[in-house]
C-alpha cells in the first residue's frame, strides 16, 4: 500500500510565487472576493518587481489560452530542483519547455529561497505540522482502499499551500505519483483563512474528494457524471467517519445534500458502510448496480 507524505516541495512552492506575480490573484478575486493568507500577501509584495519575468509572462499567456493550473504544477513536479531540468515527459503544452526553464531563472533572479522563504520557515512548518496531525498514520489511504478493489500503489504527497491558488486545491502528477496542494480552509465572508487544524472536517473531506478521481479511476469510470458526484460525497463522508467521527460525517451529508440537491446521498452513504462491513471489496463500483 502507498503512504501519504506531507511535505513542502520547493518546485511547487516556486510556482505559487510565480502565480502571485501574475494576473491570477486578480482573476481569482473576480471569481469570489476573499481574504488570503498573510503569506500570500507578503509573497505578492515580494515578487511584484518581477511581474514581467518570462516565467510570469508564460503563466499569464497560458491562463489566457485555457491551460489548467494542474498542468503547470505538473510540469514543475516533473522537473529537478533547482535547475528545473525535465525528469519525465512534460504535459503537451505550447512553450512548456521554455516556461519550465524560466522557473529556474525566476528562482535565481528573485533569490526567494534565501531572501523570503528562509525568513518565514515557522509559518510553513506550523501548517505542515497541522496537516501531519490531522493525517497521522495511514488512515486516509486505508479508508480509500476500503472503497477500492485492490491496493493503492500511487505515491501520494500532501502539501500546504499558503500562497496561490487560494480558493482551490491543485493536483500535480507524474507517471506514478501525485502531489495535492491544499489551501487553508476559507473563512466566512472576507475573514482570513482558518488554520488547517481549525477546519479539520473540511480538510479531510476536501482531500478525500481530490484524491479519489486519481486513485479510484476504475470505479468512477463505471458511473455517469451525477453518480460520480454522489460517489465522491459518499466517500468523503466515509473518510470523515474513519478520520474524525460519525457526527462530522452526518453534518457533511446534511450540508451537501442541501447544497447540491442530492436527497439520495444519506442512503448511499449508509450503503457504502454496509458494503464495506460485508467485505465484498468493491463498495463504490457496486453502489449503483441494479
Amino acid at each position: 500500500m502507498s503512504t501519504l507524505t506531507i511535505t513542502i516541495d520547493e518546485r511547487l512552492r516556486l510556482v505559487t510565487a510565480v502565480l502571485a506575480a501574475s494576473d491570477w490573484p486578480e482573476e481569482e478575486q473576480k471569481q469570489l472576493p476573499h481574504a488570503v493568507h498573510s503569506q500570500a500577501k507578503l509573497v505578492r509584495q515580494f515578487v511584484r518587481p518581477f511581474s514581467n519575468h518570462p516565467a510570469v509572462n508564460g503563466v499569464n499567456e497560458a491562463l489566457l489560452n485555457g491551460v489548467e493550473l494542474e498542468e503547470l504544477f505538473s510540469a514543475a513536479l516533473r522537473s529537478s530542483w533547482p535547475d528545473f531540468t525535465p525528469t519525465s515527459e512534460l504535459p503537451h503544452l505550447l512553450k512548456i519547455n521554455e516556461w519550465v526553464h524560466s522557473l529556474a531563472d525566476f528562482a535565481s533572479e528573485t533569490s526567494i529561497m534565501t531572501l523570503f522563504w528562509a525568513q518565514h520557515t515557522a509559518v510553513w512548518q506550523a501548517a505542515q505540522a497541522a496537516l501531519e496531525k490531522i493525517f497521522a498514520g495511514d488512515r486516509l489511504l486505508t479508508s480509500l482502499e476500503q472503497l477500492h478493489d485492490g491496493e493503492i500503489e500511487t505515491a501520494v504527497t500532501l502539501m500546504p499551500n499558503l500562497v496561490y491558488p487560494a480558493l482551490t486545491p491543485v493536483v500535480a502528477t507524474t507517471d506514478d505519483a501525485l502531489t495535492l496542494l491544499l489551501p487553508p480552509p476559507k473563512a466566512v465572508g472576507e475573514s482570513p483563512p482558518w488554520p488547517y487544524d481549525e477546519g479539520s472536517g473540511w480538510v479531510v473531506a476536501t482531500v478525500c474528494r481530490q484524491l479519489i478521481p486519481y486513485l479510484l479511476t476504475t470505479e468512477l469510470a463505471q458511473l455517469d457524471r451525477r453518480q460520480q458526484h454522489l460517489a465522491l460525497h459518499a466517500a468523503a463522508a466515509y473518510c470523515l467517519t474513519q478520520m474524525l467521527d460519525e457526527a462530522e460525517a452526518q453534518a457533511y451529508l446534511l450540508r451537501t445534500k442541501k447544497a447540491h440537491d442530492m436527497p439520495e446521498l444519506p442512503a448511499l452513504f449508509a450503503q457504502v458502510q454496509a458494503e464495506i462491513e460485508s467485505g465484498n471489496g468493491r463498495p463504490l463500483a457496486s453502489l449503483f448496480e441494479k
